[in-house]
């Protein structure tokens, strides 16, 4: 039987497996659970939110790689994806990123965009809250899929016990910085919150600006962003009001 054919065969009765070990359906959680950078709607439906937090440079995807064993890739065989991806709320940290195929068959990088897109539509349309969208996919994307977007293609049945083992974890390469999340405390003394960079601007991980006026300023859909030197930067504007600072007046 061609393997593709073998494939269908044996997801139509309902066996989870990754089609290639090397290849993983779902991320491997002891190397990469999933990471928030924030869970504020009023932030990550901006339309063009993506675009101001994307930051993934090329040495870290090939940590991204290497972590999961993969020595060798054709061109646009993978993609170093965002778990919680970033219109949800998912960060650029290791810890949300792993190598995900686009030729694996019948899931794949394009079928769990389509439930991107999906749990965006719904979190940012108030049908589920950003956090319950975030925690759908960071747990299992094949499952979400069907909850959320409906069954699966090719006859596929959720992944229910993970994806083939991975027998060897290798050591990891001391990483070069990563950003910090949103779980992470920031340098500053509130929880949320770091210290801006020289210029005045703020790290891609916590972008909201402070003046010294006391003004919190967003990223998207605020003119005075650009030209704003920041005394501080949140991770979010919920952030930003606990630690008593105030959005700008519409």
């Amino acid at each position: 039987m061609k393997p593709l054919l073998l494939t269908l065969a044996l997801a139509s009765l309902g066996v989870g497996f990754a089609y290639n070990q090397n290849a993983p359906i779902l991320p491997d959680p002891r190397l990469s659970p999933g990471d928030v950078l924030t869970s504020d709607t009023a932030i990550i439906c901006v339309s063009g939110y993506t675009k101001t937090v994307r930051n993934v440079p090329q040495p870290l995807k090939e940590q991204v790689y290497r972590s999961y064993g993969i020595a060798s890739r054709e061109s646009g065989e993978y993609e170093v994806d965002h778990i919680i991806s970033l219109e949800l709320g998912g960060s650029n940290s290791i810890k949300n990123l792993y190598p995900e195929s686009y030729k694996t068959q019948p899931l794949n990088a394009h079928v769990k965009d389509s439930l991107e897109n999906k749990l965006h539509a719904l979190a940012c349309g108030g049908k589920i809250t950003m956090q319950e969208a975030q925690q759908a996919i960071a747990s299992n994307w094949t499952t979400a899929y069907v909850k959320y977007v409906g069954p699966l293609p090719g006859g596929a049945q959720p992944i229910v016990n993970g994806n083939a083992p991975i027998t060897h974890v290798p050591t990891l390469p001391t990483p070069a910085p990563v950003p910090i999340s949103s779980t992470a405390q920031g340098s500053g003394t509130a929880t949320g919150t770091t210290t801006p960079n020289a210029d005045g601007s703020c790290p891609t991980t916590a972008p909201i600006k402070v003046s010294s006026a006391g003004i919190y300023h967003l990223p998207t859909g605020d003119g005075n962003y650009q030209r704003t030197k920041a005394k501080s930067c949140f991770t979010s504007a919920s952030a930003a009001q606990s630690a008593g600072y105030r959005g700008i007046k519409k």
